[in-house]
């Protein structure tokens, strides 16, 4: 299957973690570096406005299933990253490189081959060098982009309250949250990536 669903690109990229002898290994640093990641509005990722979701994670090692299969391990340990996103590879590396290069440096200047120059060119050469099969690619909206899924995401939020401040209500009364509801979302901008519900409730005002 391709590592493309209609606009959306889905990636996979192993990256191995540097082997030397120093006080906190590099994997060690790194695991540290990834737990104190931001998560919500204005991390590395979501500042892209491509980025429908990211994972970073290390891998130590393989799973050994048993007989009959043959035990293995790897040479080193890997960080690895699967992300979904908006556009091609060369349009991420380049956001990547306008809006969090010395973020990128920080998390894969651990890993081999890194060189730690932060242009467009060099940040997509590595995650291409990287860059595994992409083997099944799901995808949860019919190649909707991301600004389409957050304004979603944020509508139906809004209605599920709705309905629950519905009850009880008069037919005329429910009518009237309706109404108000349907204005909002027609006027609804995209929310920011990254941003969740109960931030864009104190934010935007809606019903």
């Amino acid at each position: 299957m391709s590592s493309r669903y209609g606009q959306i690109y889905g990636y996979t990229g192993f990256f191995p973690i540097i082997e030397e002898a120093r006080s906190q290994s590099h994997a060690e640093q790194l695991r540290g570096i990834l737990a104190a990641l931001p998560t919500g509005e204005g991390s590395l990722f979501s500042r892209t406005r491509l980025v429908h979701g990211a994972r970073l994670f290390i891998m130590d090692d393989v799973v050994y299933n048993g007989h009959p299969s043959r035990e293995e391990h790897l040479a080193y340990s890997y960080l690895a990253m699967s992300i979904t996103f908006d556009g091609d590879l060369a349009g991420l590396a380049e956001r990547i490189a306008a809006l969090g290069a010395a973020e990128f440096d920080r998390i894969f200047s651990h890993c081999y081959g890194y060189e730690g120059v932060g242009s467009p060119k060099e940040i997509l050469a590595y995650l291409e060098a990287c860059r595994v099969e992409t083997t099944f690619l799901y995808v949860d909206a019919d190649d909707a982009s991301l600004e389409e899924i957050l304004r979603a995401i944020h509508a139906h939020a809004r209605i599920a309250r709705m309905i629950e401040s519905a009850q009880g209500k008069s037919p005329s009364e429910r009518k009237a949250l309706v109404r108000a509801l349907s204005a909002w979302i027609g006027q609804l901008s995209p929310p920011p990536p990254g941003a969740f519900d109960n931030q864009l409730s104190n934010r935007d005002g809606g019903p």
